[in-house]
């Protein structure tokens, strides 16, 4: 069954080399029990663990069954140990972190038996040793004897052919080692026991062969075996035909062995987490803060974009490329070392490029290309809207507006007699509203009656009021609402307020410029409607042929909205606009015009080449528009990346056109962020390297926390590899357990953060105020403890491959 040939084993301790055998031969019976007899040091234990298959001997042989292991790989003396032998030893080698019966299971579960075989067969062999009522212990509750036993049940739970018992009872008192010897020789009837004592009167009473050895040969054996083949075919045979399935632990035993050890050491575990979460606690706070910025710095980057859109205007000089060649450095040295000064041409360049950088932009052709459906579709993510102006003319008329002598109008154009006249005609009072209902109710919230929809052919004559942050509207807005009068506009006093009701009740009349124009006489010539009492009647003519305004919403911008897409206080929808452009365009004075472009309509005379008026001119004045032709066009992005897409969609709308044909403009915003980029990049790569930093410090704390946790449980990697357990098997132990505390960090840094967050707002508000910024996004969460359990994997494989390295026999050995 088991032979030694000639075994002979060295140690190498510093320069000297020990000789532990020195050319062991002996047979094994199958079933027998054999006590090796020797003085300390004369090789007893070295024989015994060169048998069980957890030493290497240096020269000789092993045969198992007449078979030679020379050519045996690890996994085979695995398998060997998990499913041929039985160790029980003196100091019988318990992990003490798990229950009894645990102990007892593990080398099942390294054999891959189900979880209710191996509480089954385990429970059957601790009551084989009487410990029946302990299988719940833990072994530091019990006394020496009971643990003994313990060993004992672990040595039989896999059925082994050779139980080998390295002092069994040197711990012992006397009757306790009885007790222990008598479950021995029980266990002797069916199987090889070999056991090491120091004890010869054991030995006698209870041996059936005994061996003595000193100085690392035999030198004495009362049952001499000659190594005849025995019947019956044994395990060890049959393993070395192959029908037992190698040793092999679950990686969630490995985890319940860890969990386990963890469990056994909270105030450690709890300490060890916090510090692996420190690094995940400064990632989650920067990514609380990068995500709370990135979509702050995203509605800034909407907000801004709604305020400086891609603007392509009908004449155009492109100011970027004229600032870019004043800049021009091409061919210059900087930072010469001579004492020559030269001549920067600014000047001369700045006329010269000034002179050639004006541009007549084909927009009805470009229009037409931005309609286009396939394109829309294609950009809808881009822009937020597109806008078309036109120099259209209108005037506004408030509320009460009547023919009688003793009402004043009041337009939306301020009386010329108003000493502030000339800075409220050039206020901002009317702007049109985007097309893009969802991009408003971002920017402004809505106080009084609903959002305006370009989509509802019920709001086309609605406008929207705009308040700011203080519910306050410019007084000279008041004014040509008609709801203060022009004293009050010039000498303000007491405070002037309004409900919204007030508000939503107001009317407005709306004609377009064109029908102020009348061929009173039908001579072709038409005089404008001036406004006069005498021409009182004739003005409620007109406003009563108007378009007719309310009042449909009341709007604030947002708290913490860096920009708007108004600069009015009062919007309008596309709608009116197109409608207005329609009215006017079938005004008498318009189509009289248009049929005589070489007339002027107002004088009756000839347009006269370079004049101050001319057809173009008088077109203007009386608000003469084509719809296909937009004085501008605003691309609203949504984003830098987007308004880079959109840019080079207008570069290849440019390809293979002549440089007439050609779309050209100034980016505004390419010009007031090509600074701010840089910051941005800067703060990047700060935040960048911070993160990197935090991960190397966590990786090498744990790592060096998972080193410790090696060196705790040496003795723990011994017992593993003694019932069986691969190197792989040692190294998911420890992999498991970097695993779990990288889960605990992660999960403790991301709490921790999530719980920082809060005065870290209150911080960032009390000097900036823009509301709630570091949020950590829920999926961060997952990511980060991934990360965790990643960096903690990672960091723990150096440590997992020294354990799973370590010589089994060096580690039982450890205390």
């Amino acid at each position: 069954m088991i032979e030694l040939r000639d075994i002979k084993k060295d140690y190498l301790v510093g320069d000297n080399v020990t000789k532990a055998l020195k050319g062991v031969s002996l047979h094994f019976r199958k079933n027998e029990f054999v006590a090796i007899l020797g003085q300390s040091g004369c090789g007893k234990t070295t024989m015994l663990n060169i048998i069980g298959g957890l030493d290497r001997h240096t020269s000789g042989d092993l045969l198992i069954n007449n078979k030679s292991t020379t050519r045996y790989k690890g996994s085979d003396w695995d398998t060997y140990r998990n499913r041929s032998i039985g160790f029980v030893f003196q100091s019988y080698n318990l992990i003490n972190h798990i229950s009894v019966l645990a102990n007892v299971e593990l080398a099942l579960t390294i054999s891959g038996v189900s979880a209710k075989e191996r509480k089954r067969r385990a429970s059957e062999a601790l009551i084989r040793v009487g410990l029946e009522d302990k299988l719940t212990k833990k072994p530091h509750q019990l006394s020496n004897g009971q643990m003994q036993r313990v060993a004992i049940a672990r040595a039989l739970i896999n059925d082994p052919e050779i139980v080998l018992a390295d002092e069994p009872t040197g711990a012992l008192d006397t009757e306790t080692s009885v007790q222990i010897m008598d479950i021995l020789k029980e266990i002797a009837s069916d199987r090889l026991v070999i056991m090491v004592t120091h004890n010869p009167e054991l030995a006698k009473i209870y041996a059936t062969r005994i061996i003595r050895l000193a100085d690392g040969l035999v030198i004495g054996d009362n049952n001499p075996y000659d190594g005849q083949k025995e019947t019956d075919e044994t395990p060890i045979e049959r393993l070395n035909k192959g029908q037992k399935r190698k040793a092999s632990m679950s990686f969630l035993t490995a985890l319940s062995l860890s969990f386990r050890n963890l469990g056994t050491k909270k105030s450690r575990t709890i300490l060890t987490s916090f510090a692996g979460s420190i690094g995940i606690i400064g990632i989650a706070l920067i990514l609380s803060l990068s995500s709370g910025f990135s979509d702050y710095i995203y509605q800034v980057q909407v907000d801004t974009l709604s305020t400086y859109p891609i603007t392509i205007e009908k004449d155009t000089t492109n100011y970027w490329e004229l600032i870019r060649s004043v800049r021009n450095n091409e061919g210059e040295v900087e930072y010469p070392d001579d004492e020559v000064v030269s001549s920067n041409p600014i000047t001369s360049t700045f006329v010269t490029q000034l002179g050639t950088s004006g541009h007549v932009n084909d927009l009805k052709t470009f229009k037409s290309h931005l309609d286009q459906e396939e394109l829309r579709v294609e950009y809808a993510d881009d822009f937020s809207a597109i806008q078309y102006a036109y120099d259209i003319k209108y005037q506004i008329f408030s509320s009460t507006y009547s023919a009688s002598e003793n009402t004043r109008l009041y337009p939306f154009n301020i009386p010329a007699e108003i000493n502030a006249g000339r800075y409220l005609d050039l206020a901002s009072i009317y702007d049109e509203l985007l097309d893009n209902r969802s991009l408003i109710e971002s920017q402004y919230e809505l106080l009084a009656g609903d959002y305006l929809d370009v989509a509802n052919e019920d709001d086309q004559n609605k406008v929207a009021i705009i308040l700011d942050e203080y519910n306050r509207l410019p007084d000279y807005v008041l004014f040509s609402l008609n709801l203060i009068s022009l004293d009050k506009l010039i000498n303000p006093s007491g405070d002037v307020s309004f409900s919204f009701s007030d508000l939503l009740d107001i009317k407005l009349k709306m004609p377009v410029i064109a029908q102020f124009y009348q061929d009173e006489d039908e001579d072709g010539v038409f005089a404008r409607v001036e406004r006069e009492p005498a021409n009182y009647p004739l003005f409620q003519e007109i406003l009563d042929d108007s378009f007719e305004l309310e009042v449909g919403a009341i709007l604030r911008p947002r708290p913490n909205i860096s920009a708007t897409s108004l600069n009015g206080s009062i919007g309008y929808l596309s709608s009116l606009t197109r409608s207005v452009i329609d009215k006017t365009n079938t005004q008498p004075v318009v189509v009289a015009q248009l049929a005589n472009p070489t007339i002027d309509i107002l004088t009756g005379a000839e347009f006269v080449p370079n004049a101050s008026t001319t057809f173009k001119t008088r077109s203007s004045e009386l608000g003469i528009c084509d719809i296909d032709t937009p004085n501008a066009i605003h691309i609203y992005p949504t984003s830098f990346e987007a308004k880079d897409r959109l840019i080079a969609m207008i570069d290849q709308y440019n390809q293979d056109k002549s440089e007439n044909a050609k779309i050209k403009f100034t980016d505004y915003v390419e010009i007031l962020m090509s600074s701010i980029t840089i910051i941005i990049n800067a703060i990047t790569t700060i935040l960048i390297a911070f993160v990197s930093i935090s991960l190397v410090v966590s990786s090498i704390m744990i790592g060096v926390i998972t080193y410790i946790s090696v060196l705790e449980r040496t003795k723990e990697i011994g017992i593993l590899r003694s019932i069986g357990a691969r190197k792989r098997d040692i190294s998911r132990v420890f992999n498991a357990e970097t695993l779990l505390i990288g889960l605990f960090s992660g999960a403790m840094g991301v709490g921790i953060a999530a719980i920082l967050n809060w005065p870290v707002n209150l911080i960032i508000n009390n000097y900036v105020d823009v509301g709630t910024i570091a949020v950590l996004p829920w999926y961060a969460v997952f990511i980060l403890i991934a990360i965790s359990m990643f960096l903690t994997f990672l960091a723990g494989l150096i440590p997992s491959r020294i354990a799973s390295n370590k010589d089994p026999v060096i580690a039982l050995r450890t205390e």
